[in-house]
């Protein structure tokens, strides 16, 4: 195994180590013991994903707006709140990893 494939398992040690995705999975089993809010929980994120991934700018507006309403329903319920909170502080945390390897590593990017 090279230092590369070796250091690598040990950064996804340590994310499996953090408190915050300890908190996204503790918070994750607890969705989990309710099949139906699950479900609506996924549909809503595969929507949210499929909107900030679209190329149809004329419906994004609508979507966008019908996704808001979405969510302020879906976080009025507590246990979907502490998910999808627990969730984005993984994804926060995902992102700084990322930001500090793309910055650490100097390569010429040209503007576009």
């Amino acid at each position: 195994m090279d230092s590369i494939e070796k250091n690598v398992k040990i950064l996804l040690a340590s994310i499996m180590k953090s408190e915050a995705y300890q908190e996204y999975k503790k918070q994750e089993e607890k969705l989990k013991q309710d099949p139906g809010l699950l479900e609506k929980v996924d549909r809503f994120r595969i929507s949210n994903f499929r909107v900030q991934n679209q190329s149809d700018p004329e419906h994004m507006f609508e979507e966008m707006n019908r996704l808001e309403q979405e969510s302020e329903e879906l976080r009025k319920i507590p246990q979907v709140n502490a998910y999808l909170d627990a969730e984005l502080a993984v994804c926060r945390l995902m992102q700084k990893i990322f930001m500090d390897l793309s910055n650490g590593i100097q390569m010429h990017i040209p503007d576009l």
